[in-house]
């Protein structure tokens, strides 16, 4: 042990400063990492943290560096302020639901590099937050449903490239959407835009990989062959009570991966003579609940549905 003069003199050796200050910075670290907010429950060595129904108004101080799962939801929290998770990096996912969201800052989701589900519904943001996302390059699902949005800019989520599930659906005041708002989602396989009071499908062109596309409680009344043009991946394709009218020859001519196509609930009384011929991998067709004029100008629908998917047809 150090005593007297030679102690003293440590105090001025750089080599003992420097190795102090390590330890310290390990020690602080050590219980960064085994923390868990007061207000909050932890499990699984820090790693699970719920704080739920608590009725915060900001992210909690404390949470734990070791946390993979956080779950916020049901609370009272309006902004999500920069650097507000800086310190959690290997947090997997972030829920954030049903609180009074109106405001996220660029960089509030600094230094999540391993965040891959994003969780933002039920609150009351009005436009995408511009700069928000940046960073997230692992992000495989986001969840914006049910929130006052009005547009969706170009480039909106373009710093997302690994994106696989976007869900937009009940975004009932939405009146805009840009033509290159989905730039960038190569990787995206499902996008949910139902009950959005859409009145004309969107630009998705660039979603070239896309697997599910729910356009269903819209206003669509025309379907254009430029509506689905280049989603040759697309198995599941939902439009129902979307108040459709008329789809338009050559429309689904792309669709050459559809395996389930739903257009009941509309305002269809026929369709083009061989509208569905390019759908090779066809399995599931639902057309019920449509004024059919049941003339000769659709009978070739009775025949095409009777030969190609007998047992899984519903348009009654």
């Amino acid at each position: 042990m150090l005593r007297g003069p030679r102690w003293k003199g440590a105090w001025f050796d750089p080599l003992f400063l420097l190795l102090l200050a390590l330890q310290l910075l390990v020690v602080a670290g050590l219980v960064r990492a085994q923390t868990c907010p007061s207000i909050c429950s932890c499990s699984n060595q820090f790693s699970k943290v719920i704080c739920t129904r608590r009725g915060l108004k900001d992210v909690p101080d404390g949470i734990s560096t070791n946390t993979r799962y956080l779950n916020l939801q049901d609370n009272q929290i309006q902004v999500i302020k920069l650097d507000s998770f800086k310190h959690l990096r290997h947090l997997e996912i972030l829920q954030l639901s049903r609180n009074h969201i109106r405001n996220i800052e660029i960089g509030a989701f600094n230094g999540l590099t391993s965040l891959n589900t994003l969780e933002l519904f039920d609150n009351r943001l009005t436009t995408i937050p511009n700069g928000a996302f940046e960073y997230l390059s692992k992000l495989k699902e986001l969840w914006l449903r049910n929130n006052p949005i009005e547009s969706i800019p170009s480039d909106a989520f373009s710093r997302l490239p690994s994106l696989r599930r976007l869900d937009l659906g009940e975004l009932k005041r939405l009146s805009y959407i840009s033509s290159g708002a989905f730039q960038g989602l190569s990787t995206l396989r499902y996008l949910n835009l139902g009950m959005c009071n859409l009145k004309e499908v969107p630009n998705i062109q660039p979603l070239i990989r896309l697997d599910e596309l729910e356009m269903s409680g819209n206003q669509l009344t025309v379907i254009q062959p430029s509506s689905f043009k280049g989603l040759i991946h697309l198995q599941k394709l939902w439009m129902m009570h979307a108040q459709v009218q008329t789809i338009e020859r050559n429309s689904f001519d792309d669709l050459h991966s559809l395996r389930e196509l739903n257009l009941a609930h509309n305002n269809l009384t026929f369709l083009p003579h061989d509208l569905f011929t390019p759908l090779h991998h066809l399995q599931r067709v639902h057309l019920h609940h449509n004024p059919w004029n049941c003339n000769c100008d659709i009978l070739w629908l009775s025949w095409w549905l009777r030969e190609t998917v007998p047992t899984n047809t519903s348009c009654c």
